[in-house]
């Protein structure tokens, strides 16, 4: 007579199945809820991701780079500096009033129309294109429009308001010098 001892896998259950069929049933289960689950919130994460710019050959499979777009800088720092990133959100009528940094700053709208450069600045100041092209500079006062990059050397008098309807928000890269 062939006896099964309590922890031999192959035993049969009631309906046919053994215990690892079963336990490997439930994790084959579980896996596909959880693959499921993953590829809906990958897909809402893709609707609110903006559409590739630019090259973006040679990235893995897997893998998308989206250019936002770049600036010259017109004046690097010779002494060693921290990189700064920043987000600066502005309400509907919102104002920043003129002043200056020791350090040049780059800018770049994310969100909001209606964004305006006051004509207080001084020179030093330009306005680009996500694709690069210069599309404005000087003392003037400046529309930027979503996507556009803006770069203001060190010490040069800037200001800047919201004139549109809805909140605009702006990545701001700070090349502050490093006091070590």
């Amino acid at each position: 007579m062939e006896t099964h001892r309590a922890d031999d896998t192959d035993v049969l259950e009631p309906d046919g199945l053994s215990r690892r069929e079963v336990l490997l049933r439930i994790g084959a289960g579980g896996l596909a809820v959880a693959l499921a689950a993953q590829a809906v919130e990958t897909a809402h994460a893709q609707e609110a991701t903006p559409a590739p710019v630019g090259d973006v050959s040679g990235m893995p499979e897997g893998v998308t780079l989206i250019p936002l777009g770049g600036f010259p800088v017109h004046d690097l720092p010779t002494e060693p500096f921290t990189i700064r990133v920043l987000r600066v959100t502005l309400e509907p009528g919102a104002v920043v009033p003129p002043g200056a940094v020791p350090y040049p700053v780059g800018a770049h709208v994310e969100a909001g129309e209606g964004l305006i450069l006051s004509p207080e600045g001084e020179g030093g100041r330009w306005l680009y294109g996500p694709d690069g092209e210069v599309l404005d500079s000087g003392t003037k006062e400046m529309v930027m429009p979503v996507g556009t990059w803006l770069y203001t050397s060190a010490n040069t008098v800037d200001g800047l308001r919201n004139d549109g309807p809805d909140q605009a928000t702006i990545l701001g890269i700070e090349l502050v010098p490093t006091t070590e």
